[in-house]
């Protein structure tokens, strides 16, 4: 057997290699602006969305549990 690491036979030339590697690369720097736009544009939605619905649930949430309890939030003391 072989020592080289490549299973493939087309894979042992070197130009079919170093061809492969560099359109690889190529592609690669060619479609790397345009996935990093996508990518950033998901992850900055999802995260205010998130954010959004993490605040909206405390909010509901705590009022829920003031009504269900019966305390007021504008009971300050005051006289109001």
């Amino acid at each position: 057997m072989s020592d080289s690491p490549y299973k493939d036979p087309s894979l042992r030339n070197p130009l079919a290699t170093y061809l492969l590697s560099f359109f690889g690369v190529a592609l690669g720097i060619l479609a790397l602006p345009r996935l990093l736009k996508y990518v950033t544009r998901r992850l900055v939605w999802g995260t205010i969305a998130e954010i959004v619905a993490i605040v909206l649930t405390a909010v509901f949430t705590e009022q829920a549990v003031n009504r269900l309890t019966g305390k007021d939030d504008y009971s300050d003391g005051h006289g109001n």
